[in-house]
């Protein structure tokens, strides 16, 4: 194998394997008799009292020591890569994965097998490739069987020569030492081997892991579980938070104020304010990354400029600013920076601890101070977290902190990184020529799923050391997706690490010994109540009979209610379209018919809740400035009523009434809405509709309807001629992107009589629960029918009926102790009033 470097060559060679089985095993033997001779030769020497023996025994004893410490270790460490010439990748593979080879080299040879799968059979029996198995939910013993009964069925195939059987073990190596490169292993251990067979383009390989799901990016993931913890076995336990998992030696070494060149200065007053990320590295407690190489590389390039070598990191709370800054200190003390950024310390100022208590007078000499001696030493690199705080116009101590150091930010004295927040860049930097132009924005944006599973997984090791409990990672995959759906609210890799905190509490409540699959479902559902797991019987019945189900709350709408029957069927069947929000539907019709009813029924079955509804009257946005209220301001300044709504709560029904009415910029939003699922906000935040419904409601061509229904019409005469002039109300591409358009039909007389017994069966609840029960006559159900009835206005003047008649009687009734807690009344009418008995 050659690398695109030409002064560097690789290749396999080991004369082990060369040998003959008999030739291997009289090579071993007599290395252990050797070792045997030594340790007699020991004792014999230790006791013999001749000084000179006793010397050589103790040399001896050095060389057993070193012996059985780096036993398990391979005679080279792959971070000790020489640079130029050729690389026998047989020195770097450590002596687990070597017997693997040999074994199936063996077997291969003697029984005339498929060498593949001999070395498939003897690597699962490794703890490592055992335990990776163990976390995808593949049993071992399964496993086992299977790749016994492909190397049956099997037997030919591949290479047949020593030659050939050799050069197939150069390939797979090649491909493990690719691995452990990437994954910074000290040297090629059998969990890469096995990494590297589902490289390999192995037929069988293919067929085995297809049988048990067995996908390589999960695999690689789920071998990390195995690899750090033995990596970790060597030097110490497995660390305490994330920062100590950047594997690479031993890095413990003392705070350095001065350069290796002596040519630096002491900074006692910038210390005294400050967090130096430089010597948390050096103590194993930050300096992890997974993702954000892009903004890190631009992070590097920037800093290492001669002119504005100033970067300012633009993300939401939790995104990753923090961990990309902590990563350059890492890549600091491990020499791993272009030359400009060379023995550097890289220094986090506290704005809050130097501001505290600091009249404007000591504020300036403060930063004066920390300013010469970053100046005098010349090799800070300075850190400003929310360097937001400098600029703001509020208050004169922040106000003298930005007069002080932007005049020494434009004399590139010292290179520096600042952080903020969308919002605040958008409100208090933006804004600012003078600053923002001395600056390389940098916007940091959430990492993908794949790498929140890969940073959960170094994460779950820690979790599993304190609560004593075994992580899957099904489990981890799972949360992560999971999280990506539900919690938008907060990014990966945090949304999804707390979802897996959680469930690992209920876990270890419950007294389970494995976290699996099931527990992150269950606990995701609790905390967002939205339906995830598979539908079970119970659940099934209640889905296939959804529409008698709504209709007993809702009076007739047999269209519309089929439709928002069959979205709910489709979603938890999981057939609903990915990009997409779940469904968006234009509900037209006359007015208080149920389009709103329908809505709340909608939001309670699908989201849990008629709480999960935001409702929003889009005769408030009907001009430029309401279009600011309803996304955001480009100044920052004012957030957006929608986007807010929908990042409080990303799973819910978005009701917009009156649809017609909202501004024309409005309406093309949505466009985008209903075709991406997204919508980018004034801040720059990416707000997910993928997980809502939105039901927009429209009394357009009010006179056409009124009208038809004065004469006697019925909606069903005119819904498609209704549907048609829509078109004059919308643009015909907004029209085709809705779901579904529902005409809701006008109510009859017997349809409100229905619908009043469903109002006066919920106001007799409310009652009911102060102990208070009531029973209406059917003569008093059908007067409340006839005086709520209005064919122009359907269904809605009913509640004002039920107030004007029986409710504010009713209260006065209650305070007069005329109806008492715990007593039974008959309603009725008489002479067309309603009469009260007991």
């Amino acid at each position: 194998m050659k690398e695109n470097n030409l002064e560097r060559s690789f290749y396999f060679r080991d004369s082990r394997l060369t040998m003959t089985f008999v030739g291997r095993f009289l090579v071993r033997v007599v290395g252990y008799v050797a070792l045997l001779f030594i340790l007699a030769a020991i004792a014999t020497f230790l006791i013999s009292k001749i000084p000179w023996l006793m010397s050589l025994a103790v040399l001896l004893l050095f060389f057993v020591f070193d012996y059985f410490v780096f036993r398990k270790e391979a005679d080279r460490s792959l971070f000790e890569i020489p640079k130029k010439g050729g690389v026998n990748l047989a020195d770097y593979v450590g002596p687990a994965a070597f017997s693997v080879l040999e074994r199936a080299l063996d077997k291969s040879s003697l029984n005339k097998t498929n060498l593949t799968m001999e070395i498939m059979k003897q690597i699962i029996g490794t703890p490592s490739v055992k335990e990776g198995l163990m976390r995808m939910d593949v049993p071992y013993s399964d496993f086992a069987e299977k790749t016994e009964n492909f190397l049956k069925e099997y037997p030919e195939g591949g290479a047949d020569t020593k030659a050939e059987k050799l050069q197939e073990i150069e390939s797979l190596v090649s491909k493990a030492f690719l691995r452990a490169v990437e994954k910074k292993h000290d040297n090629i251990e059998t969990s890469d081997l096995f990494s590297a067979m589902s490289a390999s383009g192995n037929e069988l390989v293919e067929r085995l892991f297809a049988v048990f799901s067995i996908e390589r990016e999960d695999l690689e993931k789920a071998l990390i579980f195995s690899s750090a913890r033995g990596q970790f076995s060597k030097i110490s336990k497995v660390p305490n938070s994330l920062g100590g998992f950047w594997m690479g030696g031993d890095m413990r070494k003392r705070h350095r104020v001065m350069n290796r060149a002596w040519t630096s200065r002491p900074t006692p007053t910038l210390d005294k304010y400050s967090i130096d990320l430089t010597d948390l590295a050096r103590r194993e407690q930050v300096g992890f990354l997974v993702g954000h190489k892009t903004e890190y590389q631009r992070l590097v390039d920037t800093l290492a400029r001669a002119i504005n070598p100033n970067v300012m990191l633009v993300g939401e709370e939790g995104i990753g600013k923090e961990t990309i800054v902590a990563r350059l200190a890492f890549s600091i003390i491990k020499d791993e920076v272009p030359e400009p950024l060379f023995d550097k310390r890289l220094v986090s100022l506290q704005l809050g601890e130097m501001v505290a208590g600091a009249s404007q007078e000591e504020l300036q000499s403060r930063l004066q101070k920390i300013v010469e001696e970053i100046g005098m030493a010349g090799n800070v690199v300075l850190y400003l977290p929310e360097i937001h705080n400098l600029v703001k116009t509020s208050g004169t101590a922040y106000l003298s902190a930005a007069d002080a150091l932007v005049p020494i930010i434009k004399n590139n004295e010292f290179p520096i990184i600042g952080s903020t927040y969308p919002r605040e860049f958008k409100g208090d930097i933006e804004s600012r020529s003078d600053i923002v132009g001395l600056f390389e924005v940098v916007h940091v944006k959430e990492i993908t799923e794949e790498e929140a599973e890969e940073v959960l997984v170094y994460q779950s090791l820690i979790l599993e050391k304190k609560e004593k409990v075994v992580i899957s990672f099904g489990a981890i995959k799972k949360a992560v997706k999971l999280a990506k759906k539900y919690f938008t609210n907060k990014f990966l890799p945090s949304s999804a690490g707390d979802l897996l905190k959680s469930a690992l509490s209920e876990a270890k409540r419950n007294g389970e010994k494995v976290l699996q699959v099931e527990m992150v479902i269950r606990t995701a559902e609790e905390e967002v109540n939205v339906p995830i797991h598979e539908a079970k019987e119970e659940e099934i019945e209640k889905l296939i009979n959804l529409e008698k189900i709504i209709h007993e709350r809702l009076v007739d709408q047999v269209e519309a209610v089929k439709v928002v029957s069959d979205v709910l069927r489709e979603y938890r069947s999981g057939l609903t379209k990915a990009g997409k929000p779940i469904a968006n539907f234009l509900f037209v019709g006359p007015t208080g018919v149920g389009k709103t009813e329908l809505s709340k029924i909608l939001a309670e079955l699908m989201f849990g809740s008629k709480e999960m509804m935001a409702r929003f009257d889009m005769t408030e946005y009907q001009d430029k400035q309401s279009f600011f209220r309803f996304i955001g301001s480009p100044d920052g300044k004012v957030s957006g009523a929608l986007t807010d709504a929908i990042l409080k709560k990303p799973y819910s029904l978005i009701l917009l009434d009156e649809f017609e009415k909202a501004y024309p910029d409005i309406l093309n939003l949505f466009l985008q809405v209903f075709d991406d699922g997204r919508l980018t906000d004034n801040l720059g935040r990416t707000v997910d509709f993928q997980n809502t419904i939105i039901i927009a409601t429209s009394n357009a061509h009010s006179d056409i309807i009124n009208e038809a229904l004065r004469s006697g019409q019925k909606m069903s005469d005119i819904g498609e001629y209704l549907k048609k002039k829509l078109t004059d109300v919308f643009k015909p591409e907004l029209l085709n992107r809705f779901s579904k358009i529902v005409v809701f039909n006008d109510l009859s007389a017997e349809d409100v009589a229905k619908i009043a017994a469903i109002n006066l069966k919920e106001f007799a609840k409310t009652l009911g629960e102060q102990g208070i029960t009531l029973n209406f006559e059917e003569e008093a159900v059908k007067e409340i029918a006839k005086l709520g009835y209005d064919p122009a206005f359907g269904a809605r003047p009913l509640q004002r009926v039920i107030e004007e008649k029986l409710r504010a009687p009713l209260a006065q009734k209650i305070l007069k102790k005329e109806l008492k807690r715990g007593g039974s009344y008959k309603i009725g009418v008489k002479n067309s009033e309603f009469t009260f008995t007991e």
